[in-house]
């Protein structure tokens, strides 16, 4: 039996956990982190190449601030490790003007100051020639969008929480928690971790481990793809930024340019953003049919018809949705000293620096300066504006 005491121990090794178990190390804390497989892997929600990293933030201005800040947090970790991390390439949002992507991100642009621009199809063309976008679409544009590559971020912070003197036990299941309000009892598959305190950052786990009241977690399949381009020259870096096309009030489809020195396909890289079709994570089926393959690439024909091709390669992701899609980043609400990270729906990889050091001060500190309050599990069953 493996059986250790430490400060804290963080349950769940993706990015939230990596990022939480890092910035708890470089400040000297003696901490420990837990992770049923091998990170980087793709059992969860931490996998597939590339997130997208933006600041004007449709979905809720008030995510801005962390967004900035995640922002420079990304590029230093980037300057401080040869993988690619971060990659700054632009973001086209096309659709509707009054859609959710397009006015979201402008509404959050105009109150928060942010460079932005609004073009028309015309100009969508002559900037970028693999876009065809609908002659009654309006495209927001922000330069300041990227990638951040989940593999590499996740190793990079890894790597990072070791050399600091984090411990890190992989390949091992947390079984059950005790809590009372001086330790936390941790009882794994391959022994016991005592710890004064501990964050929760398990993903679609998380029900498993602190289902309480004040959360509800969903977990959703999701699909990433790859294709075998027509034409790849205009789909690479530098010449086409990340881009999304919405399909409806509820989904957007969105993809990457092509870009070198990330682990995974060659191909351009699409996706759509939904709810998808809720599931349990240890049952979720991960093969992919011929029906997710139509699914993936519907629409990019007209779209961007130089990426259209066959599917190289597809994966399954998993969102694990909260009931007003937006994070919960709070203390659990009969434990205080266990913090609780989730409901990141889909959304959540590009803020991963800013809300470990979030997570970091609220297990350490009891609260931050950081502006997380909006995330608090107070606002539940309540609808946000």
């Amino acid at each position: 039996m493996n059986d250790t005491t430490h400060e804290v121990a963080v349950l769940g090794l993706g990015g939230m956990g990596s990022a939480a178990l890092a910035e708890l190390s470089r400040r000297g804390i003696d901490v420990v982190g837990v992770d049923r497989w091998r990170p980087p892997h793709d059992h969860g929600s931490s996998h597939g190449q590339s997130r997208i990293f933006r600041v004007a933030y449709f979905e809720h201005p008030d995510y801005v601030p962390l967004a900035r800040r995640s922002g420079i947090l990304w590029r230093e970790l980037d300057g401080r490790h040869r993988e690619r991390v971060f990659i700054e390439t632009g973001g086209a949002w096309m659709g509707d003007r009054n859609s959710e992507i397009v006015s979201g991100s402008l509404r959050a642009a105009v109150e928060h100051g942010l460079e932005h621009e609004l073009l028309d199809p015309d100009e969508v063309r002559r900037r970028w020639p693999a876009f065809r976008p609908p002659a009654d679409s309006s495209c927001f544009y922000e330069k300041d969008t990227g990638l951040v590559c989940p593999e590499h971020a996740i190793t990079v912070m890894l790597r990072e929480a070791r050399r600091t003197g984090a411990t890190i036990r992989c390949g091992e299941r947390v079984i059950d928690l005790d809590v009372n309000e001086t330790r936390v009892r941790i009882r794994t598959s391959e022994g016991e971790i005592l710890a004064r305190r501990a964050i929760v950052a398990a993903g679609s786990w998380t029900n498993e481990l602190v289902g309480c009241a004040g959360i509800d977690l969903q977990p959703t399949r999701q699909l990433l793809g790859w294709t075998a381009p027509v034409d790849p020259e205009p789909l690479r870096e530098g010449r086409m930024p990340i881009w999304a096309f919405t399909d409806d009030e509820q989904m957007f489809q969105y993809g990457f340019p092509i870009c070198e020195g990330l682990p995974g396909p060659s191909g351009p890289k699409i996706a759509r953003h939904h709810d998808g079709a809720p599931v349990k994570p240890d049952t979720v089926e991960r093969e992919i049919g011929a029906k997710d393959e139509e699914h993936l690439v519907a629409g990019l024909e007209d779209r961007i018809p130089a990426a259209h091709g066959r599917v190289i390669e597809a994966k399954v992701c998993l969102y694990t949705l909260s009931t007003d899609r937006h994070f919960l980043i709070d203390h659990h609400p009969a434990h205080r000293n266990v913090v609780i990270a989730c409901g990141f729906s889909g959304h959540g990889f590009k803020f991963c620096p800013v809300l470990g050091e979030a997570l970091a001060d609220l297990v350490m500190e009891g609260g931050s300066d950081l502006p997380v309050g909006f995330l608090s599990s107070a606002r539940m069953g309540s609808n946000r504006g």
